[in-house]
């Protein structure tokens, strides 16, 4: 591995295994973030009806606050707003799920930075160990000395290495980086639903408070 770090050249090969070390690390917060992020959304909204029937707001409230995650948190910031008007719930609640899908996609763009020019790096690299060769084939033939076997081979071998290298930094990046924003979508398509399930909850809790005293008022009545 030395050796071909070397042939490779330090120019072109640090700057390439910084990038694969920056991803890996990347890779392993990304997924103990998103491992804790995620939630069953449908166990979830079951919990929070429950919690809500039987305890009222209070108790939903402290139930998303003690369960971790965008989703909850969502669930929170409209729970504490649920008496303002409506587009002012759906605001506040938007502006957590904001705040909470930025924090999902951390690091993602560098990701995708590294994938794009890791093989361009490579590329470089490779350009620049052919010109070296070139340079010593021609400099042999012009002075009669015939080719540099050593020159040539190590520029053709510094061509190789850099692009091998540069593609195997792209390819897993790429990977990953499509994999952690399959999973950032997954994680926007249960905030979207958080918000119109929360308010249809409300309405229907506020109706059922509100049909109550009218139940009340004709058994007074009878």
């Amino acid at each position: 591995m030395i050796e071909l770090f070397w042939v490779g050249g330090p120019l072109f090969m640090l700057p390439l295994l910084l990038g694969s070390v920056l991803v890996v690390t990347i890779a392993i917060e990304r997924f103990l973030r998103f491992r804790l992020a995620k939630i069953d959304y449908d166990g979830f909204l079951s919990e929070m009806q429950e919690a809500m029937e039987s305890g009222g707001v209070a108790t939903a409230i402290e139930l998303a606050e003690e369960t971790p995650g965008p989703v909850a948190s969502a669930w929170s910031a409209g729970l504490k707003n649920h008496r303002v008007p409506l587009p002012i719930l759906r605001e506040k609640m938007d502006s957590v799920s904001i705040a909470e899908v930025q924090r999902l996609e951390r690091f993602l763009p560098l990701v995708s930075v590294i994938a794009q020019v890791a093989p361009l790096i490579g590329i470089l690299g490779t350009v620049w160990g052919m010109i070296g060769s070139f340079e010593g084939v021609a400099g042999g033939l012009s002075s009669g000395s015939g080719v540099d076997g050593e020159l040539l081979a190590k520029g053709i071998g510094q061509a190789l290495v850099t692009t091998a290298l540069g593609l195997a930094v792209a390819i897993p990046a790429t990977l990953l980086h499509h994999w952690f924003s399959h999973r950032v979508d997954g994680f926007i398509d249960d905030l979207e639903r958080s918000r119109s399930d929360l308010i249809e909850l409300l309405s229907r809790i506020v109706a059922r408070k509100k049909s109550k005293p009218a139940a009340t008022a004709l058994e007074k009545q009878s």
